[in-house]
């Protein structure tokens, strides 16, 4: 599979949960976005996740950068949990909240940040790609492959 075949199974396969890529010169798939802005009571929780791939053609690699940032504040009647598992340098992790208003009204959120990281990782090895999560964000630009 070609180079722009598999940039966009990846995009359709990011649609499908909801995760929308950004045009960029800089690189050949861009997310970022606001996976969650939800307040309640007079508590509020924030999480924003960017995310970088570069296909080099030549290595045939799939080169993922990611970064996840939360941001809680306030106190709220509720709880949230998240499980994170490993799988080489890659960390999968879910997130999920539990939240009750002063009224008794209960809010949940969940979201499996390492979806995002499988869709990558199982469309670039099933067309016989390597793929290759690095540290270093400027290693999923153009700029440092060329």
């Amino acid at each position: 599979m070609e180079k722009q075949e598999i940039i966009n199974a990846i995009k359709s396969k990011l649609s499908e949960i909801s995760v929308f890529t950004q045009l960029s010169t800089e690189t050949d798939i861009m997310i970022q976005t606001e996976l969650l802005n939800a307040a309640w009571g007079s508590g509020k929780k924030k999480i924003e996740y960017q995310a970088l791939a570069f296909l080099n053609e030549t290595k045939r690699t799939l080169y993922f950068w990611e970064y996840t940032k939360e941001i809680s504040s306030g106190f709220s009647f509720g709880s949230n949990s998240q499980t994170s598992s490993q799988s080489g340098a890659t960390t999968f992790r879910k997130v999920k909240i539990l939240c009750y208003d002063p009224d008794g009204q209960v809010y949940e959120y969940c979201f499996d940040l390492g979806a995002i990281t499988k869709i990558f990782k199982q469309t670039a090895k099933k067309q016989g790609w390597k793929f290759k999560v690095v540290l270093n964000k400027k290693k999923a630009l153009y700029t440092q492959n060329k």
